[in-house]
């Protein structure tokens, strides 16, 4: 299982180091710029005042913008960072296991003493480290750079935001993780938790001015993330169970049917 996890890490090091280079490089443009802002602030404020309400909504739930948490929640917290690791969640659920049926090298990993059950955890374990590694730089990169450009944001509500945030892409993962093990080609998978994605960020966001879009946007993820509550302190922290147990169902799903698929050999 160990040598599997290393060779996964291995095929995928370039991969990674991309999406490493490039959080990085969102998060110092998108808040490089705050100090500029921030003398202005209640001049602009004024002007996004007037923002429809759907508007508003699709741009992090709240007209305070330029306050420390409104920023933090509207550059980076509400669509940037989740954006790129959604993403990068689904590209990588999405290929674990996909590539190696594309390359026919899943049939040569089988035929060694590994079990069907040890391969899927060594697959799903080596996407969750590649998804964490770039997680904790994006979240490094942010402890460094408020203090530096004057926000004052607690640090415990910027772990917080993003361990939620974590959880919910680790759910898109996997979600494409799931449906590759059930046999969806590559492709597949990806469009498919994409669609999840993307609609669960617009139903989401527009529930708060749309009523009837809440029912819909309580069985997607994006709906129990919340990243100004987290910010504000005011998060319903039983929200994650909803991606815990997402989580945990797409695995259990995927162990099943993994095992018992027919893969051509």
């Amino acid at each position: 299982m160990i040598p599997i996890i290393k060779w996964t890490l291995w095929q995928q090091r370039w991969s990674t180091s991309r999406w490493s280079i490039g959080v990085l490089l969102f998060i110092f443009l998108s808040l490089i710029f705050y100090p500029s802002f921030k003398n202005d602030a209640a001049e602009l404020q004024q002007s996004f005042a007037n923002l429809p309400d759907a508007a508003v909504a699709l741009l992090g739930g709240s007209t305070d913008f330029f306050s420390p948490i409104g920023f933090l929640n509207s550059q980076i917290y509400f669509l940037m960072l989740p954006l790129i690791l959604t993403v990068l969640a689904i590209s990588v659920g999405s290929s674990l296991l996909a590539r190696e049926e594309k390359d026919s090298t899943l049939e040569v990993l089988l035929a060694r003493p590994v079990a069907r059950t040890q391969l899927l955890a060594a697959k799903a374990l080596s996407g969750f480290s590649i998804l964490l590694t770039v997680t904790l730089i994006a979240l490094i990169k942010i402890l460094l750079m408020t203090p530096l450009i004057g926000l004052d944001v607690g640090l415990v509500v910027i772990l917080q935001a993003t361990l939620v945030c974590f959880l919910m892409v680790l759910s898109f993962a996997s979600i494409a993780f799931s449906l590759t093990a059930i046999g969806y080609t590559r492709g597949a998978s990806t469009g498919i938790a994409a669609i999840i994605a993307l609609a669960g960020y617009i139903i989401s966001s527009l529930a708060g001015t749309v009523s009837w879009l809440e029912y819909p946007a309580r069985v997607l993820p994006f709906y129990y993330y919340q990243p100004e509550s987290i910010l504000l302190g005011s998060y319903n922290w039983a929200h994650i169970l909803f991606f815990i147990l997402l989580i945990i169902g797409c695995g259990v799903l995927s162990w099943f049917v993994f095992r018992r698929r027919d893969l051509g050999y």
